[in-house]
Order: C-alpha cells, then sequence, then structure tokens
C-alpha cells in the first residue's frame, strides 16, 4: 500500500498531515496503512519530542486510531486517522467543508483510490479539526490478473469479495479483467434473512454478481 496525493484541509501542508497520521500510527502493529503513513514521513526526528500517553488502535467498528500525546513542552495533542465519513462525523466541521471531504472521496474512490482522514485536537478531544485527506491505494499482486486468466481457461467463475468501496472494487475489477457489476451486500441482503435459506431471486442476484 502507497500513499497518493494529500488534499490538505487546515494542515499548512502535506508533511503536517503526515505526522498527524504518524503519530496516530504503531509501527510495531504491522499495519499496511499505518507502514505507508509512517514511511511517508520525512523528518523522523520530530517524533522524539513527543511521547504518546494512550494509543487507541482501529476496530471496525470505530473505523478510526487515536493518540493522545505530548511534547517535551508539555502541550497536549489528540492525534486521529481513519475513514473519512467517521473524521467529518468526529470534527463536525461546517456544511461546505463536509462536502468537499465526500466529493473527495468519491473522485478517489471511481479512480480505485481509497481516501484516509487524520484530525487533530488540543483540547483533550472536545472538539477536532480535519488537516487533511490521504488517498491511499492498494494494487492488486502482480501475479493476480495471470492467476484469474489462467483459472478462466480452465472454467473457473471468478467473483470478488471485499470490504472497500464499491467504486474502489469495480476499478480493480476493471485492472484485473473481472466483471465489473458489483453489489452492495447492504443493498441485496434484507436484515432479517435466514442466510441458510436463501430466497430464490437472492439466489440469482448472488450468481449474476461479479
Amino acid at each position: 500500500m502507497t500513499l497518493g496525493e494529500t488534499t490538505l484541509l487546515h494542515a499548512k501542508d502535506e508533511q503536517e498531515v503526515v505526522f498527524a497520521g504518524t503519530m496516530a500510527s504503531k509501527i510495531e502493529d504491522n499495519d499496511a496503512i499505518d507502514t505507508a503513513v509512517i514511511n511517508a514521513l520525512k523528518d523522523k526526528d520530530s517524533l522524539k519530542s513527543w511521547t504518546v500517553d494512550k494509543f487507541i488502535p482501529f476496530d471496525p467498528v470505530t473505523k478510526r486510531t487515536e493518540a493522545d500525546a505530548h511534547d517535551q513542552n508539555g502541550n497536549q495533542v489528540f492525534f486521529s486517522k481513519g475513514a473519512p465519513q467517521v473524521i467529518v462525523d468526529l470534527a463536525k466541521p461546517g456544511e461546505a467543508e463536509a462536502k468537499q471531504v465526500n466529493d473527495l472521496i468519491t473522485n478517489l474512490a471511481n479512480k480505485g483510490y481509497r481516501a484516509l482522514g487524520v484530525a487533530k485536537s488540543t483540547d483533550q478531544g472536545k472538539s477536532w479539526q480535519i488537516l487533511g485527506v490521504f488517498s491511499t491505494f492498494d494494487p492488486p499482486r502482480d501475479d493476480s490478473k495471470a492467476t484469474i486468466d489462467a483459472a478462466k481457461v480452465k472454467g473457473v467463475n471468478v467473483k470478488m469479495i471485499t470490504g472497500d468501496d464499491t467504486a474502489i472494487a469495480i476499478e480493480t475489477c476493471r485492472q484485473l479483467g473481472l466483471g465489473t457489476n458489483i453489489l452492495n451486500a447492504a443493498d441485496v441482503f434484507p436484515k432479517d434473512m435466514d442466510p441458510d435459506n436463501v430466497p430464490d431471486d437472492i439466489a440469482e442476484t448472488i450468481e449474476k454478481a461479479d
């Protein structure tokens, strides 16, 4: 995974966003996103004057990480990075700024990029400011397309299941020569559906999906 362009909101430059994102990362976790952000920080020595007092790792519910840190002068700052929609909910910006972030998410997804929001708080989390939004790209393995093509020759119908945004899934399928009829599970499966007794119409929809 690599970082692409960074869209600035309240940060003065890209490295300010990278620094905040690095503070909200933990290299020991060997997380692909954390590693990509940390590798993008040019001045690693800038971290030496900071101490992380508490770190909350990413989980599928909150969809963000958070670090409570202080510098050598005792200044306390909270840093967070995660799904941009979650960061927007955290910061509660004005309508124009929220729309800017949401439009950016859509535009990046259409190009096959994920978006990653970064924010900071200087009042112990009472209020947050969105510093910027990273674009991240997690390309398919070099041998993915060849493997899929070989499977197709053998008569295997290859489908993709992903937790990514639908637009990203479509772009990835396009790159790999897969079909682009990608469906959102939340739109296909009723909440009360018994997975052991799938209705015929839903089963047919699954069969037709790529």
